[in-house]
């Protein structure tokens, strides 16, 4: 059943790019945990001995993905088709091809309608954005996929508030909508230009995995970005080391544009040792210390010239509490705009450290690149 709508789903989207008035294509090959599937192209892993202590012998693995993707709009309508293939599994999925995309119909200004099995980050809480990270995380999507129904305002002598409310039943991760496992969601987002930011999502409102999330971020400030959040039931483990029951999210960024530097950093850390597991509440324990999920995330990067940008990116995870448990990543990366629009290149080296200890290096390699970029 999930394939036939899926298919549904890609016909409907390509008869409405065939009529497009805007149609833009992009691919992006190679092997970057950050923008491609799950895996870097050359992964080096610390083998372990049957008592799991690191022996220094380092195994090799490659592999390649690729990701193509369409956009299209007409006046009334837009969509995106993404379509990912890789050698291995993708993303934890059992297929080597993952296909997704949504249809968004407005009839009028104030209102949209949307559907598909991944809405992306077209229906977010502004302020839930992620600067390091680059990303809104799950809890920070109003609408994440299904069915949605969205109504969008602008106020003001200057039109410079908006607020938008949202709704819609979803269905698992990948899926178009999966009637054993229905969720329905809603929130808002609300916001002054130049001035500041707010809003809300409420997830899964009818089961036991409801979460909600509230944000707050300041716009006024010039090159500056600051938002914060409070998250409940937290899940979203790619923001998070492990789930959490009441967590807080900071980040912030800061764009020195006279010298071409940009600095940020995200900080996710829980509240408590507690966590929710079908409804349940239970926690971390080791022995009689509790122990408390934190991730932070940093990201730096320089623009030599036109051409050339340079970066490091680093992530810190922990189990506060408890000792051994802190993972290090550090990322130094160059990105190279090559000529005549042919996109753009990165590249660098990806370290991850398990306590003290090399677990792994990586050669993260990707080539973004746009194929069609027309208006009509």
């Amino acid at each position: 059943m999930k394939k036939i709508v899926s298919v549904m789903l890609a016909g409907v989207l390509l008869c409405g790019a065939l009529n497009a008035q805007s149609i833009k294509v992009t691919n992006t090959f190679g092997g970057n945990s950050d923008n491609i599937s799950g895996s870097d192209l050359f992964v080096f892993e610390n083998q372990k001995d049957e008592e799991g202590s690191y022996e220094n012998e380092f195994g090799n693995k490659t592999r390649v993905s690729d990701r193509l993707q369409l956009d299209a709009s007409v006046s009334k309508f837009d969509s995106r088709i993404r379509i990912e293939f890789g050698a291995t599994k993708l993303n934890g999925k059992d297929s080597t091809v993952r296909f997704r995309g949504y249809g968004r119909f407005k009839p009028v200004d104030q209102f949209q309608l949307i559907a598909g099995n991944d809405f992306f980050t077209k229906v977010p809480v502004d302020a839930g954005y992620l600067v390091a990270s680059d990303d809104y995380p799950k809890y920070a999507r109003i609408l994440q996929n299904g069915f949605g129904a969205i109504s969008g305002w602008t106020f003001g002598e200057e039109k410079n508030i908006n607020l938008i409310i949202a709704s819609g039943l979803k269905g698992a991760d990948d899926t178009f909508l999966d009637m054993d496992l229905l969720g329905f969601d809603a929130g808002l987002n609300f916001g002054i230009k130049n001035v500041f930011s707010a809003g809300a999502s409420f997830q899964n409102m009818t089961g036991d995995n409801f979460s909600v999330a509230a944000f707050a971020g300041l716009n006024s400030v010039e090159n500056l970005i600051l938002n914060a959040g409070y998250i409940y039931n937290a899940t979203d483990t790619d923001f998070i080391t492990k789930p959490a029951k009441n967590a807080l999210s900071v980040t912030v960024g800061y764009n020195f544009k006279k010298i071409g530097l940009f600095a940020s950093a995200d900080v996710i850390s829980a509240l408590g040792n507690e966590y929710i597991d079908d409804g349940e509440t239970k926690d971390y324990k080791d022995g009689n210390d509790d122990l408390i999920p934190f991730l932070s995330k940093m990201n730096v990067s320089y623009k030599i010239s036109d051409s050339v940008t340079v970066g490091t990116k680093a992530k810190i995870a922990a189990m506060l509490g408890e000792r051994d448990s802190t993972q290090t990543e550090i990322y130094p990366n160059v990105t190279y705009t090559l000529p005549k629009k042919l996109g753009s290149i990165t590249s660098g080296v990806r370290l991850s450290f398990d306590a003290d200890k090399l677990a792994k290096f990586a050669i993260p390699l990707s080539w973004k690149c746009t194929f069609i970029d027309l208006k009509k």
